[in-house]
């Protein structure tokens, strides 16, 4: 026979058991799933020419010197557009500004295409095998001077403000224009196949 102590303690746990699941059921009736759209795979981005700065977005990239100057987008992943002008290796300091190079790790990012300063460029990191051969300068000489978008995450890179993890990119061969005001219609360019 059991006894009222045992007896009582077994009903709570039984209670508890049916609050518990009946919370469960709540919760659980209560979510709905939100559709925020889907991200899109690397090779679905849509290749524009971009036609304003500042956002870190595709449509509206962040420039060299927004970067530089720790401007508008600070932290997570964005588009940056800039030129592709040399690489460095192991730092700034050792930076080259020539089309032919051996380091396929980074490229340097400039606003213009004849930079040879390193105050004005920002490094990106190519991480990834892919990422090397299809935008470091060490496989693709001819590119050297050439507009690129990337895309990455924006942090501390060779000890200044640069582009980490990156995650795509794209060549602009005929340049790019950035029309801030929205006054005047940017140049049409004929676009090539996205890198990544």
């Amino acid at each position: 026979m059991e006894t009222p102590r045992r007896c009582l303690h077994r009903r709570r746990i039984g209670l508890r058991a049916r609050w518990g699941a009946l919370l469960v059921l709540l919760l659980l009736a209560s979510c709905e799933k939100i559709d925020v759209g889907e991200e899109p795979e690397a090779g679905d981005v849509q290749q524009t020419t971009p036609t304003q700065s500042g956002m870190g977005t595709h449509e509206a990239p962040l420039t060299v010197e927004q970067v530089i100057n720790g401007e508008g987008v600070t932290t997570g992943i964005c588009w940056v557009v800039g030129y592709a002008v040399g690489s460095t290796y192991r730092s700034m300091s050792n930076a080259t500004f020539e089309a032919e190079t051996t380091n396929k790790s980074n490229i340097l990012l400039a606003a213009e295409p004849n930079c040879t300063s390193t105050e004005a460029c920002v490094p990106v990191e190519l991480s990834s095998s892919k990422m090397q051969q299809l935008v470091s300068l060490a496989y693709n000489p001819g590119r050297h001077r050439q507009a690129i978008m990337v895309q990455g995450q924006l942090g501390r890179y060779f000890g200044c403000n640069g582009i980490r993890n990156t995650q795509a990119a794209y060549w602009l061969p005929g340049g790019f224009y950035l029309d801030d005001d929205q006054d005047t219609q940017p140049t049409e360019w004929e676009e090539e196949e996205k890198s990544y």
